[in-house]
């Protein structure tokens, strides 16, 4: 069975406190976003941000129903020779689970590691997941069926259909 893709919008706003060699970065930052060792998208380089860049890059992605992690890696350089700073695996999680609408904007911030392992600055992204468009896509429809003949409940209670309110316990209404 073929994964199920869901497109994923992630801005890349910045990064704090980065280092190399135990010096913080002068220039020439970027970040770049990879799925299972695929690169999917770089930010521009920022040539001004020091160890404190800023990107604001936003990247559209698909993301494959059966990945676990988003990894954002922080460069120092260009693009043709660089050095990867700091990396972060995102559990997909994050954005995923719980009860928040689809379309919601999730900000969020993580500590980036450098290869030794060591802290190395921390980079900021927001993340929503995008709604699919209902209109182009085809959608199942919901068949509810209804009693065509009317229920006595209770013996002679008039019959009908029962009706739930729901009472809330501990409060007032």
């Amino acid at each position: 069975m073929a994964p199920i893709y869901r497109t994923l919008e992630i801005t890349v706003i910045s990064a704090e406190e980065l280092h190399r060699h135990g010096k913080p970065i002068k220039k020439n930052s970027f970040a770049s976003v990879k799925i299972d060792s695929q690169n999917l998208g770089s930010t521009q380089i920022d040539d001004r941000g020091g160890s404190y860049p800023l990107w604001n890059d936003k990247m559209a992605l698909k993301l494959p129903s059966n990945v676990s992690f988003v990894t954002v890696d922080v460069h120092s350089g260009n693009f043709s020779r660089n050095k990867i700073v700091g990396t972060v695996n995102i559990p997909v999680s994050d954005f995923l689970s719980g009860f928040v609408p689809e379309s919601y904007l999730h900000f969020l911030s993580y500590r980036l590691r450098d290869n030794r392992g060591e802290r190395n600055g921390i980079v900021n992204i927001s993340v929503r997941v995008l709604v699919p468009d209902v209109s182009s896509s085809t959608s199942q429809s919901l068949n509810v069926k209804v009693p065509s003949e009317k229920t006595n409940f209770g013996g002679s209670a008039g019959g009908g259909f029962a009706i739930g309110i729901p009472i809330w316990s501990g409060g007032r209404i």
